[in-house]
């Protein structure tokens, strides 16, 4: 017996060592999954434990990952607009649910859904990167009695979220450094920081903080990449995990004193619940985000689309439409508006930024703000932020 209790003592010791477990509430209807063992390492990330975020989502096409979702009920997703962008064919697009592993036969549980209509935000804009959210219509609903799945919750549309300077987690299957172009196969999770708009790893990057916000690590080496767009980048509030932040782009991976930049969802709450014309989606009701506490416990239909409450309907495509589709790659962007095409740093001619699917994308979807490019070639040249 006192073997026994030291070894559970110094397995406790290890775990709180290494990171941190969360205690969720399981009788939710949104945001709780098993407890998560939250530690260092996406890019600095480390593998999710199965079943801990149950509403993560690979969108694929052909059976290849290039973005990420989260889901809101049986029969919508939440992504970035710029993962479906230029989308006219539906055929062969679809959603894999309910498992960690990309590869579908690992898992008894997943399920695997086409896609029946879109939902991009009507004013979304690809050259600054804002109103980046869209919605997918499932085929059919998936079936949320099994415990794999459960939605992700809102966050309130009454106040800004994430206040600044909390921890906040991002999940995804997207690269694990920068200029890769193979996506991990198995889901990871990494901690990140929520960074004021203002400062100087923000600041330069970022085009509109009401509908965008950053987040990362200063000293570098945390962060989301290609792949990993249209993931959730999520905080802990009142024992539940809701989707702050969706990934968007970002200069570079994981480079110190350079944040990524993320969709502000409470931006859009009441376009996300008008548009999936349903009020069930339970929302964090509080205006007060919390630091997730470390516990010691070891355990872990849509109806008719309305009119949007904005004056355009949302951009809508459905699986009868015939035009072809955008060729996807299992690699970053190849355009020369992707992320810099070398691997020993910043690049030295180039100032701009990628979006974070590995799809192949149009020119010019990814530039910077002109006060942007300005600020990175007067930092280029004059050797300093």
């Amino acid at each position: 017996m006192m073997f026994v209790a030291i070894f559970f003592f110094v397995v406790c010791i290890f775990q709180q060592g290494n990171g941190a477990l969360y205690q969720c509430n399981a009788s939710a209807a949104c945001g709780c999954s098993n407890p998560s063992t939250l530690l260092t390492r996406i890019v600095g990330g480390e593998n999710a434990v199965t079943n801990s975020w149950s509403w993560a989502i690979s969108l694929r096409h052909d059976g290849s990952h290039f973005c990420g979702g989260s889901i809101l009920s049986s029969s919508f997703i939440i992504t970035a607009a710029h993962c479906i962008d230029g989308i006219t064919n539906l055929v062969g697009y679809s959603i894999l649910a309910g498992s960690i592993y990309l590869n579908s036969l690992l898992s008894a549980s997943s399920q695997i859904r086409s896609i029946s209509a879109i939902y991009k935000h009507p004013y979304y804009n690809d050259r600054r990167m804002t109103n980046d959210v869209a919605l997918l219509l499932l085929s059919a609903p998936l079936n949320m009695t099994n415990h794999n799945l459960k939605p992700i919750c809102l966050p309130s549309g009454t106040v800004a979220q994430p206040p600044d300077n909390i921890d906040m987690v991002a999940v995804g299957w997207g690269t694990t450094s920068s200029g890769s172009n193979t996506v991990s196969q198995d889901l990871l999770q990494v901690t990140l920081q929520s960074i004021p708009s203002a400062s100087s790893s923000c600041q330069p990057y970022i085009y509109d903080s009401q509908k965008q916000f950053c987040a990362g690590v200063p000293a570098g080496g945390k962060d989301t990449c290609q792949g990993d767009s249209g993931g959730p980048l999520m905080a802990f509030v009142n024992n539940l995990w809701q989707v702050d932040g969706l990934t968007s782009y970002g200069y570079g991976c994981a480079y110190p004193n350079v944040a990524g930049v993320y969709t502000r969802v409470s931006n859009y709450i009441n376009w996300i619940q008008t548009t999936m014309s349903i009020k069930a989606i339970t929302v964090v009701t509080t205006s007060t985000t919390t630091r997730p506490t470390p516990t010691t416990t070891t355990t872990r239909r849509p109806t008719t689309i309305t009119t949007t409450t904005t004056t355009r309907r949302p951009t809508t495509i459905t699986a009868t439409t015939t035009t072809g589709r955008p060729t996807t790659t299992t690699g970053r962007p190849t355009t020369t508006t992707g992320r810099p095409t070398t691997t020993t740093g910043r690049p030295t001619t180039t100032a701009s930024a990628t979006i974070r699917s590995t799809a192949t994308t149009k020119a010019g979807r990814n530039s910077l703000p002109n006060r942007v490019v300005e600020f990175l070639v007067q930092t280029l040249f004059n050797g300093k932020r």
